[in-house]
């Protein structure tokens, strides 16, 4: 294969997410901006992603079975690209949960596609073992670009208020009329994707296709870890879109500018970049979940350092552990779920995991926008902080390492630390029933 053809797929990456760039700190201002109560700007959000449920799991079903993404990919881009240069149209609220729920679920694919793509690519070089260190490759050109991309918005929307302009609709306008185009970019490089097609009959945990392969025990035991998982990638990122959804808002409210607020979204996904460029890597070699038990046991955290905020600055410094939550998650968790899945499934497996985070991001906003309503966004905050913490619990106490061929990091370090390692290595539940630390702790119980 053309070694161009791999550097389109870092390409489609990069392009995807610095769409985020924009996105992610001016569509909550754009909509209260346009009369929006904060409990409606969670449902534009909420009801949009939860499209997900019903598109995500449909397209990968779809795509594993004409064994190609780019038509899908190709599709996505436009209808998101047309979606948000909408924005600028639309004046009610069903208008905005109709476009957004576009935007969202072709952003959501054209992730879903890069990540099975690049699961693929890691099957077809018989290095499946090294599919986070490969993934993260490709993925931490989409913190670039979000980096690049939101931190030219905040400071072109800077230039066009003025030391003394006062934020509003026609002011932030221009983003979502010049912003969206990147799309239709996207659009045209996924048409030079690499898509190489199944060499390996379809058969593995949730494929439809093997009804006896869901009787092998091994497969039953995968199916189990990755609910499991999800369950807690579900609060993980309830927590987390509740809480991001009104974060340039709080920024608001403390006199933070355009710039500022950018540059609180760019320092957090610049921290991301840095992390990942090693998460992946880590992770095929000391496995995926003491990686993932990080950025788990993290994220209570950073939320609840929100709260005592003062200003901009303060805020910036807690964004900083974002770098930990999601340089960790973002590569991670994709690598996990191609652990537990083969070829002939790969895309199901995938969109099951973006279709959790949808149904996730449906409910998230929604709760953290009546909550910050009602009471403020700092109490949302806090809120939050439990259920990321519930998530937290969740995954130490019952996932299991996926990536099995990984060496056990209790067996590195000091003899006083082995008992915390062993706890990010093993499920809690299961490390009880196994009070010494084997080998072998990891078969089928």
């Amino acid at each position: 294969m053309p070694s161009w053809r791999r550097w389109t797929l870092g390409g489609c990456m990069f392009l995807t997410i610095a769409t985020i760039g924009f996105l992610e700190p001016f569509v909550p201002l754009y909509l209260e901006l346009s009369g929006l109560k904060r409990g409606e700007i969670g449902l534009v959000t909420g009801i949009g992603a939860s499209l997900a449920l019903l598109v995500q799991p449909f397209l990968g079903r779809l795509s594993d079975r004409l064994d190609a993404r780019r038509p899908l990919m190709f599709a996505a881009a436009v209808l998101a690209g047309g979606a948000y240069l909408s924005y600028t149209h639309a004046n009610s609220l069903i208008s905005f949960v109709l476009l957004t729920g576009i935007g969202i679920n072709g952003i959501m694919y054209l992730n879903t596609g890069s990540a099975t793509l690049v699961g693929r690519l890691a099957s077809s070089q018989s290095s499946s073992a090294r599919g986070g260190g490969l993934y993260a490759s490709y993925r931490v050109w989409g913190s670039i670009g979000y980096v690049l991309v939101s931190l030219l918005a905040g400071w072109l929307l800077s230039q066009k208020l003025g030391a003394q302009g006062m934020m509003s609709r026609e002011a932030i306008a221009p983003l979502f009329r010049y912003g969206p185009l990147l799309f239709f970019l996207i659009a045209g490089v996924v048409l030079l994707l690499p898509d190489p097609k199944n060499q390996q009959p379809a058969s593995g945990p949730g494929s439809h296709s093997d009804a006896a392969g869901e009787d092998c025990p091994e497969q039953r035991v995968c199916m189990l870890n990755l609910r499991r998982f999800l369950t807690a990638y579900f609060l993980y990122i309830f927590a987390y879109t509740g809480s991001a959804a009104y974060l340039s808002l709080h920024l608001k409210s403390l006199g933070a500018t355009p710039l500022w607020i950018t540059g609180v979204f760019a320092t957090g996904v610049l921290c991301e970049a840095i992390i990942m460029s090693q998460a992946g890597r880590l992770s095929d070699r000391f496995g995926r979940r003491p990686l993932l038990a990080l950025a788990f046991a993290f994220m209570p955290l950073r939320l609840l350092l929100y709260i005592p905020a003062t200003g901009p600055l303060w805020v910036l410094c807690a964004q900083t552990i974002h770098g930990i939550n999601f340089g960790i998650m973002v590569a991670v968790a994709v690598a996990f779920v191609n652990d537990l899945c083969l070829e002939g499934n790969r895309g199901a497996a995938q969109a099951r995991l973006v279709g959790t985070a949808g149904f996730a991001s449906a409910f998230g906003p929604a709760v953290g926008g009546w909550i910050s309503q009602q009471f403020g966004i700092p109490w949302n905050f806090a809120v939050m902080s439990a259920v990321a913490a519930l998530g937290a619990i969740v995954f130490l106490w019952r996932v299991r390492e996926s990536h099995t061929q990984a060496k056990r990091l209790y067996h590195y370090g000091p003899a006083y630390l082995r008992p915390i390692l062993g706890v990010l290595c093993i499920p809690t539940a299961w490390l009880s029933r196994r009070p010494r630390l084997r080998p072998e702790v990891e078969s089928v119980d």
